[in-house]
């Protein structure tokens, strides 16, 4: 698996978390969708994971991968600014 570095890193504020965490991999992206809240899987969720994921295993460009998991960060409203 390779661990992409993403072009612009981000800063998230995981759900019920107080802390701000730094992402800059797509390894990082990774280990937060794993994290993230059953309840809150729907389809943002879907579409980042299986785009990270195939990413990863070089099946898929990073950019797209990094645009998805953006996408679902901000529209879960804990992308940090």
């Amino acid at each position: 698996m390779a661990d992409l570095m993403l072009s612009t890193p981000m800063r998230i504020r995981p759900h019920g978390s107080d802390t701000i965490r730094d992402v800059t991999t797509l390894r990082d992206a990774s280990e937060i969708l794993i994290d993230w809240p059953q309840a809150k899987r729907g389809p943002f969720y879907q579409a980042a994971r299986k785009k990270v994921e195939a990413a990863l295993e070089s099946k898929a460009g990073a950019a797209e991968a990094q645009e998805a998991f953006a996408a679902l960060c901000n529209h879960a409203g804990v992308l940090v600014r």
